[in-house]
């Protein structure tokens, strides 16, 4: 199951489709705000509570035998999910990728510290064309931009600009980091299943010194950091990326 970063969507893991979906059950989801998905100018866009869907949505499926991969905002829900799964031993949870994971309230992403500042984030949000927005985000986010497309562009910037949709990244933005935190990061060695962990080295929104954080914070855990890649390497390098996440489910 692929949980997908800030301001993104299912788009994200578009090139894990066929090669996944061949021998595995592959589930895409779009939080609630983004991509696809409905778009309510509601307050609950906390981060707990987006783990908290994702995790009855695999409860309400049954899965099992499971698989969780989560890149970056969708990394630190895949944090969350486990954390529960592992706590309440059902043995659902057979393994976790993080891909240029969150996981910490340290060395966030600049936008994100903005998009956070009270009236800065609001006049940022609204002023800021969505095409715009998206094409800053994912400069930031690859090592090379020259291989960003216009099809990227148009399918990150077009769910925030539809109804609601500003609203859903403004109030995922504010509500991003639990105030148990602290707390919630010290029980990660509780997450016992084998992690990959992969890195793109030249990741300039979550740098590698958090992938090294939860490498040393997992106890059954491996790093793989990726040379000439940013903070989307299943986007950017989907050529190593693939690859190692096949691997490593035939493991």
């Amino acid at each position: 199951m692929c949980l997908h970063g800030l301001g993104a969507s299912t788009h994200s893991f578009r090139e894990f489709r066929e090669p996944l979906s061949r021998q595995h059950q592959l589930f895409l989801l779009d939080f609630k705000g983004f991509g696809a998905s409905p778009k309510p100018k509601d307050k609950h866009y906390a981060i707990t509570e987006h783990a908290e869907s994702a995790y009855q949505f695999i409860i309400e499926h049954d899965l099992r035998n499971l698989t969780l991969i989560g890149n970056s905002f969708g990394g630190a829900i895949a944090l969350l999910v486990s954390l529960h799964l592992c706590e309440e031993n059902s043995g659902r949870l057979k393994r976790l990728i993080l891909i240029d994971s969150g996981g910490y309230n340290l060395h966030l992403p600049t936008h994100l510290k903005m998009l956070r500042t009270p009236l800065l984030g609001w006049l940022m949000i609204h002023l800021l064309p969505p095409k715009l927005a998206a094409l800053t985000v994912l400069k930031d986010s690859y090592y090379d931009d020259g291989e960003i497309t216009n099809e990227q562009i148009e399918t990150y910037a077009r769910p925030i600009g539809d109804r609601g949709g500003r609203h859903a990244l403004l109030e995922t933005s504010k509500q991003i980091i639990p105030e148990d935190y602290d707390e919630l990061i010290k029980k990660y060695p509780r997450i016992t299943v084998p992690t990959l962990i992969i890195w793109g080295r030249q990741d300039k929104v979550i740098p590698l010194v958090i992938g090294e954080m939860l490498d040393d914070a997992l106890p059954d855990s491996k790093l793989v950091v990726i040379d000439h890649a940013g903070h989307i390497p299943q986007e950017e390098t989907p050529e190593f990326v693939v690859p190692l996440v096949l691997d490593f489910l035939r493991s």
